[in-house]
C-alpha cells in the first residue's frame, strides 16, 4: 500500500511513530509498505483517522479530489450505464435495478 508509505513520510514519521500512533508494530507498517501484508480493517480505519483521510484514498479507490476509480470494460454504452447508475441517489439506483431486473425477466418478443 504505497499510500500509506507516502503518507507517512509526508508527516515525516518513521514506521516505528507510525506504528506507535495507530496501535500496532513497526514490522506491520513495513510490512503493508512492501506489499507483503495489508493491513486489517480497524487498522485502515486508524491510518484514515490519523491521515485524516478516507479509507477508500487508502485502498487506492479514489484520487487526491474525492473521486472514485472504477474499473469497467471499454464498451461506451457500458461506460455510460455506469456513469449514470453512479449519478443518482440511493432511491434512483433502487428503481434502476428494479427495472433493470423487469426487463431481464420479462419474456422475449
Amino acid at each position: 500500500m504505497t499510500k500509506i508509505k507516502t503518507l507517512r513520510k509526508d508527516h515525516k514519521l518513521s514506521q516505528r511513530a507510525l506504528a506507535e500512533q495507530i496501535g500496532c508494530s513497526q514490522k506491520s507498517v513495513d510490512c503493508w509498505e512492501r506489499g507483503v501484508s495489508e493491513p486489517t480493517a480497524g487498522f485502515i480505519v486508524a491510518l484514515a483517522d490519523y491521515f485524516a483521510c478516507s479509507a477508500d484514498y487508502l485502498l487506492d479507490r479514489e484520487d487526491d479530489f474525492g473521486h472514485v476509480h472504477v474499473d469497467f470494460p471499454a464498451d461506451p454504452q457500458l461506460q455510460a450505464l455506469v456513469t449514470f447508475y453512479l449519478s443518482l441517489d440511493d432511491e434512483g439506483r433502487k428503481s434502476l435495478l428494479s427495472y433493470a431486473k423487469f426487463l431481464k425477466d420479462a419474456p422475449s418478443r
